[in-house]
Order: structure tokens, then C-alpha cells, then sequence
């Protein structure tokens, strides 16, 4: 047993948790998948242009957190999730359509309403630029 799987079997709760603080924030999680014969050749001949939208999201206000899927049920390249700050579903749709791997059919997607509840930040850090400001 690793350390980590001892510490997850002696956490408990000692105390009631008040669910009204929990952050209840609601984002879009986009979970795209690549579409049947999508190769990392042609995820490469992309990846430039996908990064600098995704970039410019980040920019935007747009884009909370993006990656890749490296392993899972149904994962290859062009596997990735997305959560995106958006009115609706609509709006997330009509930006995830823009992604531009997407764009040149190597990959669908599907949109999820997601809650942010647990969790901690401290620091906003764009992974893309490399850059951090302190809130």
C-alpha cells in the first residue's frame, strides 16, 4: 500500500459539513473524443492552431482548465476535456464547435453541465503562457 491509498483509508468526518458553503459553480465540461482513424500525424498537423484558441479562451476569460485524456475507455489522439465559463449550453456548444480540431473533423464532442464544489486555488497560473497573477 502506497502512502496515499493509507491516508484515503483514514480519512473520516469527524464534523457535519455544511453544504451551503460548498463553491456550487457552474461551468461546461466538454469531453471531446477523436473520430474513428484520427492519428497523431494529423492531431500534429493541428495541435498550433488548437493551442492558440485555446490560448486566446484562456485570454478571454473564457477557458478555466483544458487538456488532453491520456488514458481512459475510448481514449486516443485528439482525447481531451475541456471547462469552459459560458451562459449556457448553447454558448458552450457554439465555442467548442469552434476548436480547430474539431473544425478539421478529427474529433466530436460532447457538452456537460458541471458543478465546481470542492477543491482549492490560490493562484490563477496560465500553463499555456507560463504567466501567474495573485488574487
Amino acid at each position: 500500500m502506497t502512502w496515499r491509498s493509507e491516508l484515503y483509508t483514514v480519512l473520516t468526518v469527524s464534523d457535519p459539513v455544511d453544504l451551503s458553503k460548498l463553491l456550487a459553480r457552474d461551468y461546461w465540461l466538454v469531453l471531446s473524443t477523436p473520430v474513428p482513424g484520427t492519428d497523431q500525424a494529423a492531431i500534429d498537423a493541428h495541435v498550433e492552431k488548437h493551442v492558440a484558441w485555446a490560448l486566446e479562451l484562456e485570454r478571454a476569460g473564457i477557458l478555466f482548465v483544458s487538456g488532453p485524456l491520456l488514458s481512459g475507455p475510448g481514449v486516443g489522439p485528439g482525447s481531451g476535456a475541456t471547462a469552459l465559463r459560458a451562459a449556457d449550453e448553447a454558448e458552450a456548444r457554439s465555442i467548442a464547435a469552434g476548436d480547430p480540431f474539431v473544425v478539421a473533423g478529427l474529433r466530436t464532442f460532447v457538452v456537460h453541465r458541471w458543478r465546481l464544489n470542492e477543491g482549492s486555488v490560490s493562484v490563477r497560473v496560465s500553463l499555456g503562457t507560463g504567466t501567474y497573477d495573485w488574487r
